[in-house]
């Protein structure tokens, strides 16, 4: 009598492998510094010329957190532009962010110095508004007459006392932190005007914006020195 046949057992994977189509390699494009570059410097001068001159002008150190967040909003757009270049030599990056920060930095110093006539003039006004500081104001047309007067007065004042006066004369003044003397026509005493902020906070406040704002923006742009995964350069259609 043959033995009974044994019947044969088959494993079934329940849980089957699968595998996702890999993603086809797009070859890096050529020009993405430049792109990143151009774009950074348009950001940058458009912020310099708002928001960084006004972050600037916050009360001691506060400006400094916002130029550090401006300079993430201006990394994420060189990132954004140069990121099918990737991966980008560092030495590149590293350029090209500097000079995005260079510009936004310099640009907002620009802007606050061309803008302080308007502004010296417009303090005193809020500060006479509010008792702080005695002014005569004429009757007819008096405030638009003491404001020219204001404006008019510290421009001379920078020419003569800090030359050659314009912007140049405004960084000098603002790093020495000078009362200024005011005799205007309009009144009939001189009224001595304190610098708005202190020379020290000045200075620590100008030479720190740069380097803040130029390691923030590096820290978004690094990522253009690091290879790009398969889903990031896949075509998008």
């Amino acid at each position: 009598m043959s033995d009974p046949v044994q019947p044969e057992t088959v494993e079934v994977d329940v849980n089957p492998v699968t595998t996702e189509p890999t993603a086809p390699a797009v070859p890096p494009k050529p020009g993405g510094a430049i792109r990143a570059l151009i774009a950074g410097l348009i950001v940058a001068v458009a912020l310099g010329l708002t928001l960084l001159t006004a972050a600037l002008s916050l009360m001691f150190m506060l400006g400094l957190f916002f130029y550090m967040l401006f300079g993430l909003l201006v990394g994420a757009v060189m990132f954004r532009f140069g990121a099918r270049s990737r991966p980008m030599p560092r030495g590149r990056v590293v350029a090209i962010t500097a000079v995005v920060a260079l510009a936004a930095w310099s640009t907002s110093l620009a802007k606050e110095a061309h803008d302080f006539p308007d502004d010296f003039a417009n303090k005193i006004m809020s500060d006479a508004k509010s008792g702080r500081v005695r002014l005569y104001i004429p009757p007819e047309n008096g405030v638009a007459q003491v404001h020219n007067e204001l404006h008019d007065f510290i421009v001379h004042h920078l020419a003569e006392v800090y030359p050659p006066g314009g912007m140049l004369g405004y960084f000098r003044y603002a790093a020495a932190g000078a009362t200024i003397e005011l005799d205007i026509p309009s009144q009939l005493r001189t009224l001595t005007i304190k610098p708005r902020v202190a020379p020290w906070v000045w200075w620590t406040r100008g030479l720190l914006a740069l380097p803040l704002f130029f390691l923030t923006t590096y820290s978004v742009t690094a990522g253009l020195c690091r290879q790009a995964t398969p889903a990031e350069n896949r075509p998008k259609y």
